[in-house]
């Protein structure tokens, strides 16, 4: 089942209050462009995870809060359209499936605009991961 949903484009998002790009490990986040999505979305789909392992698992919130990986560190070949939507209103469609990879937690995200952004770049439309909401990641709950 498909759900709609907006979110708000940002560009080379930073890592903390002060503005920080550069990561824990050396890379930078200035290629980087998200949606960030409301963050009830997140806490309810955690929750429905949460509900669906029993509770098993403790699951944080994103870094960035729920939102979409357009660009993930890719330098656009056309840097005209840089910025072209920073802090402008996009809707997209997701389903409500929660997938799990490598201890993330995400579901599949529709949104043709996004992929035609992408091209406008000069990036391929198809992002090396499809677009997808990311809601959380987690560690497995330890008994002592």
């Amino acid at each position: 089942m498909e759900f709609r949903s907006t979110g708000i484009f940002r560009y080379s998002p930073p890592l903390n209050n002060q503005g920080k790009l550069i990561r824990r490990d050396g890379q930078t986040t200035k290629w980087w462009l998200i949606i960030e999505c409301d963050p009830e979305l997140g806490r309810y789909l955690r929750y429905q995870f949460s509900i669906k392992t029993y509770r098993t698992k403790n699951i944080q919130a994103p870094l960035w809060g729920t939102h979409i990986s357009v660009i993930r560190n890719e330098e656009p070949p056309i840097k005209t359209h840089w910025k072209k939507f920073q802090a402008q209103k996009i809707a997209f469609t997701y389903e409500s499936d929660i997938q799990e990879t490598e201890g993330y937690l995400w579901v599949p995200v529709q949104c043709e605009p996004l992929l035609k952004h992408r091209e406008a770049l000069g990036l391929p439309q198809q992002p090396k991961l499809p677009l997808h909401l990311t809601i959380g990641n987690m560690k497995i709950t330890q008994s002592i």
